[in-house]
């Protein structure tokens, strides 16, 4: 028997044991044994890893069948995990018999297979699956892959799973009348499923899971069905119309991850006669727990709407459940005391509801009990000792209750467990006190945000099995115990944002098995250990601000080098992670203001966060995705950082560095490094390099304008000298950057290309640097008063050091003396007039003027201009001068009584000037280049005083901090009048959507370069006192060159409101602010919001419109406005513009003027037919 067999052992009634032989392309044994595809949380672990062991095989002979010598297998994935446990799969084999001899099977049968292989190569040019090699020149299809036939020759099977199978479903199964399994699961099937599936009588196993499959689900007429599994796809509507009118032979149901919604009810009752597994998770059913499933072996309703208590009929005493999950609704009330009737659980997932009081001592009675995931509730007081009767116990989670006070040594005498996560609560006290640190199988400890005030205890060097240690965000305080090398088993260290001090102990060399060490924000002194070169797994290691100094080892250049054992290892446990708080690991994992992970925390859930963390640990982790390569780079090197940003560290960059191919991001800012900059560095796969605020010389490498997937580079604050690369301007991925006081740089920044996308202000504090007559700065920035002059004489001059005008050397000396003493010089900018003016420095109170060039350098070249030599432009929309203390006084210095809102970018407050001038003052967050960006970004997009974007007054830099002041805008915003249906009515509503379409159609096609806004949604559209609509929050807003996009920094949008491709671009483009549009559209027509609550898995309004399809979604939003003549129709044709932009492919969107054309043709025509009436 070879690697393409399997035995299965047969033990039927009255017949003896035999052995079949199943050839593998024949039988239906999934591909690497990726047993795990059929879990619960399907969802969100779709990749399928092939990491499952087998507990038991059992036999079951099929009654009464067409086929009398087929048998099902089913199998049962061992140590099982918190997430719903999968129900036996079944995977078919034929009798040894049929394996041998192929009969003919009817020749109708393989007439519908060649069919169905015309239909699907119809519809499917690429990635073609086993369908396209069936060969119709054979007799019988009986050995085609993916088909099994009877004894009899009959097509009984049919196999089409993650076949890459686009376009609808084949309508003439029904043909095969002995079809009794079908899968075409893991596809991107679309569309409803045809009415002729209910004429495939014979059918019992039915897979559609995995695919985009909409519409409502009628299967009444499969009376035989006995596996159904429908996950993950787009089905609607309510349960009782869904399902086969006799239910009497089902024993597992999956509809999870769909659109249904309403009441179970008792509609399941009737399937108690076999019914076994029944997941409903993810979906939208709502009401009371007080219906019951006690006869279920395991049932799921988790990430759904239930509320109200827990009725204590719901679980008798009779019942049968060994895994229930409940996790993700509202449950309320104190813990369920009748659930310990269920003494039969060995999984319960409560995590996630409002849950109060105390956790009863009948839980004590749950003896089978495996995983207790309690956890995101407000339980209290302590567990009750009742709990050690759980002597199973594995996985234990109460984290974000609110448990304090001294830790209990209850924990340690669970000896079986291998997770405890325990963080956010206010436990105190000792650690090893609690006998924690002696349990022996301990995979994962998290005790983090909690207040551990102590020193770091040395026993945990004993523990023999701990993977993970996460210790962060409490107070403790000396040295990391050297003892820690000696923990060969770690993975995890996270030891972040405590009061630790000393060096870093050099035994953390040792430490082989490491991949994430976070020592981050601690007080930690000397230099880096060399020793640290012998972590071959560590790929994540952030050590950032503390107070390191030296030189970085050259040893550091084989940190992570072969990570490859660890993931081996890891990639054979099954249960690495423990199915519960992953997400606060992943977000802690995550350098969020960094792509490509600042996309991810847009979107993600607790749905995926499991998975993903799950395969970071197995080497499967988030990929950085090079998009102007020929093909998409994703690879294991390219996912590593490096964080010593905000310590001491001094000397050269060893050039030892560029060995590290496993660097994405390299954060080396804010330290005292010098020397030149190492050209080896362009050898990396750089999503990021920040190496500013340093003290780096000589020229920038050219080389480094090879790091084809750079997003963001950041040299500024420092010393480079020479010529200006010319080769960055090849960096087409290039999102950010800054290069901005380096004063000994010169050259010419070409006017095309990747680096005619920023402003000048990456480019403040560089003297010598100039733009060519090509490059577009925002309109009131333009130099004025210059002559014509040829660029190549203009470019000798600057070249030449003997002819620098003599305003250059005073501004770089200037530069030098002001950094010498501090890079927080004091500057308050108000726009005094409409012409752009020369910056201006606020000083105690009083506005000074600084000196212009003299008029012969401005006359230099009309084809070149320096951000130096013309000053930082300011934008007026006003002509009255404020002061930085008249903005103290304004908001009360900050105070929170004056705060009138917050965002991603910062804090606004409200406030009034002496001249009585009511104003809003955004106060931004962000320091670095980033704050920076996101400042300038705001300030010059305003600055064109558009009459849909708030106007601007003035801006200010004090230091790191950054002040826009706005006028006050008296109506509030959008969102907070979008339900009120009786004061914001349809014709406001219909103006609102055609303000912010004409300020969207100024960013995307009358600003030079093109604007991307890429966080549009209601709470961004501030309402004037006249009622006007204006768009504000340009944090965030990008420019663009010809419309291309760019990769995304920092948070792109907000849940609701995100294009559903950036998550997997990762690039912000003008189609994307039109889908938001269409979202902020569809608010305004149905009254309803993006994203009803703050889950960020509830179904959002583009979700509810699919579930219900525009014909209904149409009529619901003209529903509301019948009583109001016209107002039906406005809001029936804006919900008709809202769907056209919020298409799912970018390219069936509208662009901007295409959808307020739309709007105006409405507005228009419903206007018109008013006046004619009146």
């Amino acid at each position: 028997m070879g690697g393409n067999t399997f035995l299965v052992q047969q033990t039927v009634k009255r017949r003896s044991m035999k052995i079949i032989e199943c050839p593998r392309e024949n039988s239906l044994w999934p591909e690497n044994n990726s047993l795990d595809d059929h879990r619960r949380r399907s969802s969100s672990e779709s990749n399928g890893l092939p990491t499952v062991g087998l507990s038991f095989i059992r036999i079951i002979p099929i009654r009464p069948l067409i086929t009398s010598n087929l048998w099902y297998v089913t199998v049962s994935p061992h140590n099982r995990s918190h997430s719903f446990p999968s129900p036996p799969l079944t995977f078919f084999c034929p009798d040894s018999a049929a394996a041998v001899e192929s009969q003919q099977p009817a020749p109708a049968d393989k007439e519908i297979l060649v069919n169905l292989k015309s239909f699907l190569l119809e519809r499917n040019r690429i990635n073609l699956g086993p369908y396209a090699d069936w060969n119709e020149s054979e007799p019988s299809p009986c050995r085609w892959r993916g088909i099994s036939c009877d004894s009899s020759g009959r097509v009984a099977v049919v196999d089409l799973r993650d076949s890459g199978i686009s376009g609808g479903i084949f309508p003439n199964f029904s043909l095969l009348p002995a079809l009794t399994r079908l899968d075409l699961s893991r596809n991107y099937i679309a569309g409803p499923v045809p009415t002729d599936f209910n004429k495939c009588r014979a059918l019992r196993h039915l897979n559609l899971s995995h695919n985009l499959i909409a519409g409502e689900l009628d299967l009444r007429g499969l009376s035989l069905l006995e596996n159904l599994d429908i996950a993950v796809n787009r089905f609607q509507g309510r349960v009782s119309s869904s399902f086969p009118a006799n239910c009497g032979s089902l024993v597992s149901l999956n509809i999870s991850g769909n659109n249904f919604t309403g009441e179970i009810g008792s509609f399941f009752s009737g399937c108690q006669h076999k019914l076994q597994y029944l997941d409903l998770s993810l979906n939208r059913f709502e009401g009371e727990m007080s219906w019951g499933f006690w006869w279920l072996r395991e049932f799921s309703v988790a990430d759904n709407v239930f509320s109200g208590v827990i009725s204590p009929e719901t679980f008798p005493e009779n019942c049968s459940l060994e895994a229930l999950d409940l996790s993700g609704n509202g449950f309320s009330g104190s813990f369920p005391d009748s659930i310990a009737n269920c003494s039969k659980l060995n999984s319960l997932d409560l995590w996630g509801n409002l849950l109060t009081g105390k956790i009863t001592s009948g839980i004590g009675d749950l003896t089978e009990l495996n995983s207790l995931f309690l956890g995101n509730n407000s339980f209290d007081r302590d567990l009750p000792m009742e709990l050690l009767n759980c002597r199973k116990l594995v996985f234990l989670d109460i984290s974000r209750n609110q448990f304090g006070g001294e830790i209990q040594q209850i924990f340690g005498n669970f000896t079986t467990l291998k997770f405890l996560i325990l963080h956010s609560n206010s436990y105190s006290g000792g650690i090893e006190e609690s006998g924690i640190l002696e349990l022996p199988n301990l995979l994962r400890l998290d005790l983090s945000f909690n207040n551990f005030s102590r020193k770091l205890p040395v026993s945990v060097a004993d523990m023999p099995k701990i993977k993970l240690i996460i210790l962060a965000y409490n107070y403790f305080y000396g040295r990391i115990p050297p003892e820690y090398g000696r923990i060969l088993t770690l993975q995890v260290l996270d030891l972040s944002f405590n009061r630790l001090s000393g060096g870093i102990p050099p035994e953390i060399g040792n430490l082989t098995s490491v991949l994430w060490l976070m020592l981050a924000n601690n007080n930690l002194t000397g230099e880096i250990p060399p020793e640290i070169g012998n972590c071959s797994s560590l790929l994540w290691l952030n050590i950032a601000n503390n107070r390191l100094s030296g030189r970085i080892p050259p040893a550091i250049s084989t940190v992570g080098r072969d990570p490859a054992p660890t993931f081996e290892q890891n990639r054979l446990i099954k249960d690495l992670s423990a199915g519960s708080s992953e997400c606060l690991a992943m977000k802690r994992w995550m350098p969020g203001i960094y792509p490509p992970f600042s996309f991810f925390l847009t979107v993600m859930t607790r749905r995926s966060c499991r998975a993903t963390w799950d395969h970071l640990l197995k080497g499967f982790g988030v990929f950085p995705v090079c998009l102007n390569s020929t093909k998409p780079i994703r690879t294991l090197d390219s996912s590593g950082y490096f964080h010593i940003h905000g310590n001491r560290l001094s000397g050269e960059i060893p050039p030892e560095i560029g060995l590290m191919r496993r660097l994405s991001l390299l954060l080396i800012n804010d330290n005292e490094f010098s020397g030149s900059f190492p050209p080896i560095i362009s050898g990396l796969p750089l999503i990021v390099l920040n190496a500013s605020s340093n003290h780096f010389s000589g020229q920038i490498p050219s080389d480094l304008g090879r790091i084809q997937c750079l997003q963001i580079l950041d040299l500024s604050w420092n010393n480079f000298s020479g010529e200006f690369p010319v080769s960055l301007n090849g960096l087409s991925s290039l999102n950010m950057f800054n290069i901005s006081f380096n004063p000994f740089l010169y050259g010419l920044i070409p006017s095309n290309g990747q680096l005619a996308t920023f402003d000048k202000t990456s480019f403040i504090g560089d003297p010598l640097i100039f733009f060519s007559t090509g490059f577009t700065p925002p309109p009131a920035a333009q130099p004025s008063g210059t002559t014509p002059r040829s660029r190549k004489s203009s470019l000798y001059g600057i070249m030449s050091a003997v002819t620098v005008p003599a305003f250059v050397i005073v501004a770089i000396f200037g530069f030098l003396c002001s950094k010498g003493r501090s890079r927080s010089a004091v500057n308050c900018l108000s726009c005094l007039e409409k012409d752009p003016i020369t910056l201006e420095v606020a000083k105690k109170g009083q506005i000074y003027a600084a000196p212009s060039p003299p008029p012969s350098t401005a006359g230099a070249s009309s084809r070149l201009s320096s951000p130096a030599g013309n000053g930082v432009r300011v934008f007026g929309l006003d002509k009255t001068a404020f002061t930085y203390p008249d903005i103290l006084a304004a908001t009360g210095n900050f105070s929170n009584d004056m705060v009138i809102g917050r965002g991603g970018c910062g804090v606004v407050y409200r406030g009034v000037l002496p001249d009585g001038r009511h104003v809003a003052v955004k106060k931004l967050q962000k320091g670095g280049s980033e704050g920076e960006r996101e400042f300038r970004a705001e300030m010059e997009v305003v600055a064109g005083g558009h009459p849909n974007l708030v106007p601007l007054y003035g801006w200010c830099l004090l230091g790191t901090t950054k002040l826009l002041v706005y006028e006050y805008m008296a109506g509030g915003t959008l969102e907070d009048v979008i339900k009120d249906r009786l004061g914001f009515r349809w014709a406001r509503r219909l103006e609102a959507a055609v303000g912010v379409a004409r300020a969207l159609v100024y960013l995307h096609h009358e600003c030079s370069p093109a604007v991307v806004h890429r966080d549009v949604k209601a709470s961004n559209v501030m309402m004037d006192g006249g009622g006007r609509a204006r768009v504000t929050d340009f944090g965030m807003s990008r420019a663009v060159s010809d419309g291309n996009s760019h990769v995304s920094t920092a948070v792109a949008g907000t849940v609701g409101y995100v294009a559903p491709e950036y998550g997997q671009t990762w690039r912000a483009t003008t189609k994307g602010d039109v889908y938001s549009f269409g979202v902020l559209a569809m608010e305004l027509a149905t009254g309803r919001r993006a994203v009803e609550d703050d889950d960020a898995g509830a179904e959002g309004l583009v979700e509810w419109l699919r579930r219900v399809g525009a014909e209904a979604a149409e009529a619901e939003a003209a529903e509301g406005w019948r009583s109001e003549e016209g107002g039906g129709e406005a809001m029936r044709g804006l919900m008709g513009v809202a769907m056209s932009c919020a298409a799912e492919l970018p390219a069936a969107r509208p662009d901007m003027r295409e959808a307020l054309g739309m709007l105006l043709n409405i507005a228009g025509g419903i206007f018109n037919k008013l006046s004619t009436t009146l």
